[in-house]
């Protein structure tokens, strides 16, 4: 691991991650409460940035620690793939599968779709990275990448690649604590045609950055941008200073943020999400990824 961060450092937090609370995840994890504790507390240390927010009542993730849980929880499902593979005895008749993804959009569907892969080839090694769209249409044209779970159309389409729809996505409001919509379950965008916005970068998301712009045409006005971010956390803490709203896919609710809230789009702006691949020199895992993808939960 790089630095003094260690697997049980991961281990431990992702634990804590998922029961936000830290009695509960010592006791799944089969230690004594202080020492997890003190364990997090390196991590972050180590890290230089507060993972988690911690008081009386609650514990709650901060918007660096939601990010580096998706990260944490691909170094584990590799170190895991990796000791499966070679407890295994299979390694020269498995294979390797590298897919990105972008985790704001995908953060729920791709863990269970890798979960499904696994059961059908627990022989392939996943390396799954955390790309943006325009990176991953780059890495997959370039083979760097067997498939992507790259977002909207546009950036295969913009490669070449072919694409299969496994998801949809509709855009919510963001919006800060005290604005005077955040009272309200739904409101219509064109209410916030005098509001100041922030963008997603269109040199890194370029579908989802004309997706906005086409949708507050249609409510009939030109966002005022005042500025654009690389990432959807990034949008998300600047909504939380009180400076302006942003549209972001609906996803990105599961992003824990203090001072931000979302609010229901009436007639919501909604788009499919895809996986892409390169059609030529294919991986022959790649059909059964597909499937594993597009699987519903119970089937």
């Amino acid at each position: 691991m790089v630095g003094g961060v260690e697997l049980r450092h991961l281990r431990y937090f992702v634990s804590v991650a998922e029961e936000l609370h830290f009695t509960r995840a010592a006791e799944k994890l089969h230690i004594a409460q202080p020492a997890l504790s003190r364990q997090i507390r390196q991590l972050e240390e180590e890290l230089g940035a507060a993972l988690l927010v911690r008081n009386r009542r609650q514990v709650e993730l901060t918007a660096a620690g939601a990010a580096f849980l998706a990260e944490a929880r691909a170094i584990l499902e590799r170190s895991a793939s990796a000791v499966r593979m070679v407890q295994s005895g299979d390694h020269a008749e498995g294979g390797t599968l590298n897919i990105g993804y972008v985790w704001g959009l995908f953060h729920s569907l791709v863990p269970q779709a890798v979960q499904r892969f696994r059961l059908r080839h627990p022989e392939v090694a996943i390396n799954l990275f955390d790309l943006t769209a325009t990176e991953q249409a780059e890495r997959i044209a370039a083979g760097e990448l067997d498939a992507g779970f790259i977002g909207f159309a546009e950036e295969a389409d913009g490669a070449g690649l072919t694409r299969k729809a496994v998801g949809q996505s509709r855009f919510v409001a963001a919006l800060p604590e005290g604005h005077p919509a955040a009272a309200k379950k739904e409101i219509d965008l064109g209410s916030l045609r005098d509001e100041a916005f922030f963008v997603i970068s269109p040199k890194t998301y370029p579908a989802a950055a004309r997706f906005v712009a086409k949708a507050c045409a249609g409510a009939g006005f030109r966002p005022k941008i005042l500025q654009t971010a690389e990432r959807g956390h990034t949008l998300l803490a600047l909504v939380a200073g009180n400076c302006g709203v942003t549209l972001v896919p609906e996803s990105l609710q599961a992003l824990p943020h203090q001072g931000v809230v979302f609010r229901e789009v009436r007639n919501a702006p909604r788009s499919p999400l895809y996986l892409a691949w390169r059609a030529k020199g294919a991986s022959p895992f790649l059909p059964a990824l597909v499937q594993a993808a597009v699987q519903q939960p119970g089937e």
